[in-house]
């Protein structure tokens, strides 16, 4: 495996999101990051402890590829996509079938790369908007549901992962999304959050194989 364990762990974000193999990614995310739960300690009087839960599915969101942002995905569906990209949807298929997805998301690629980073709060900072719900500088994030947002700097970006609760769990979140250098950040609350450990999480539903792609290399 390419980005193995130490790999993701000393990774510094050098690197062009055109020479990103998509196949390595998504078995090394899978492996070391997904399917798991994360825990924390953090500052906050609200929320003195929360948790983070990242699968398999919230993957291809934080990639851009949905049909809102990728207009020639053979599925809808982000295990059927996750799985495709476990196998043969190279970045060179999705290029080809979608440059302007490939334009506006290519940073996410190195954003997925440094997840691993970002959830063990490895030099890294975290903020809450939710002191700022209800003013002009936070309607983004009351729109998307934003209740936390961990920033990590990294070859002169700033990547930050965005945090939305689970319905009807107050304390645990999932990562909603990822911006590149997003200013609307510092207009947030700094709070120091601490991880904790994390736990395996059971797969909900599991895709053996990706279906195949329609589009020849």
């Amino acid at each position: 495996m390419i980005y193995d364990l130490e790999w993701l762990k000393n990774f510094d974000g050098k690197m062009l999101p055109s020479q990103v193999d998509m196949a390595e990614l998504a078995n090394s995310i899978e492996v070391y990051v997904s399917q798991f739960r994360y825990v924390y300690t953090t500052s906050l009087a609200d929320y003195p402890s929360i948790n983070i839960e990242v699968r398999n599915g919230n993957i291809p969101h934080l990639l851009g590829l949905s049909k809102t942002h990728h207009f020639s995905l053979p599925s809808s569906d982000p295990l059927e996509i996750f799985a495709g990209i476990k196998s043969d949807w190279t970045l060179a298929k999705l290029i080809k079938s979608d440059e302007k997805w490939f334009q506006n998301n290519q940073d996410k690629l190195i954003g997925v790369l440094l997840l691993y980073q970002l959830l063990h709060v490895q030099e890294c900072q975290a903020y809450t908007p939710m002191y700022i719900i209800g003013k002009p500088m936070g309607k983004r994030f009351k729109r998307d549901d934003i209740f936390f947002v961990i920033l990590k700097l990294a070859s002169g970006k700033a990547y930050t992962i965005e945090l939305s609760p689970i319905k009807g769990q107050n304390d645990t979140f999932f990562p909603r999304s990822i911006k590149i250098n997003d200013d609307k950040v510092l207009n947030c609350t700094k709070f120091t959050v601490v991880f904790d450990h994390q736990e395996r999480l059971r797969a909900k539903k599991r895709y053996t194989k990706g279906i195949p792609w329609p589009i020849d290399d």
